[in-house]
């Protein structure tokens, strides 16, 4: 974080002395993880995000501060709230962001919307927003001459991870059953690591793309296979 500052300085010095050309190439975007932590073990991180928020951006030095609860002090920025909301984005994601739904806005329907949208729906500072995964891990399309002379539009296959294919054989292999996230402790170690949620994910991500369809929503939510 002491270089991090040292470099902005130089950034500082050099648009002044050559402009926005002499910064070229120089971009970054730093991302500070469990940043309560860095706040109690580095004595230089309140300057680094107070810096960074208020200057870095004009030389494009762009920063992503990660932590479980939205408070200043979190961010070691005791007494200035004001640089936390006027400065940052606030993403929340998963049960901070039904939280904030619930009890800051006070929007239960709001809280069973990004609920029954599993990871693909969180807060941006009050703002609900959802991921538009239809395209996710699909091929490029690409334009190629048929035999008329005119232009024909092809989709290369759509690419599957490992988790996504098991998904679709079993799918395939047990047409119009649902299937749930409880279902994969009993057939395959390959989710071992993963939680009902995360896997709930692959569910809509694949519905999203044509691939099978999903059923009922937030704990309840399922997948089946169809064509």
């Amino acid at each position: 974080m002491g270089n991090d500052l040292k470099t902005l300085e130089e950034l500082v010095e050099l648009r002044k002395e050559g402009g926005d050309n002499a910064i070229a190439g120089r971009e970054r975007f730093m991302i500070a993880e469990e940043f309560p932590i860095l706040v109690d073990e580095c004595g230089n991180s309140p300057h680094w995000i107070k810096r960074h928020a208020k200057r870095g951006r004009r030389y494009k030095q762009f920063i992503c501060a990660l932590g479980q609860n939205d408070t200043a002090e979190n961010f070691g920025l005791q007494g200035d709230k004001d640089t936390l909301y006027s400065c940052f984005c606030l993403v929340r994601l998963g049960q901070f962001g039904r939280d904030y739904a619930r009890t800051k806005l006070k929007d239960p329907q709001l809280e069973q919307w990004l609920k029954a949208g599993g990871k693909k729906r969180f807060m941006v500072d009050d703002c609900p927003c959802e991921l538009d995964l239809s395209n996710w891990g699909t091929g490029a399309t690409v334009q190629v001459e048929n035999s008329t002379g005119g232009d024909e539009v092809q989709s290369q296959p759509t690419t599957m991870n490992e988790f996504e294919q098991f998904i679709l054989d079993w799918g395939q292999q047990h047409p119009g059953q649902v299937l749930k996230a409880a279902h994969f402790s009993r057939a395959t170690r390959l989710f071992d690591n993963m939680q009902p949620d995360e896997i709930r994910i692959f569910f809509v991500s694949m519905a999203d793309r044509g691939v099978g369809e999903v059923v009922d929503s937030g704990d309840r939510l399922g997948w089946r296979w169809s064509k």
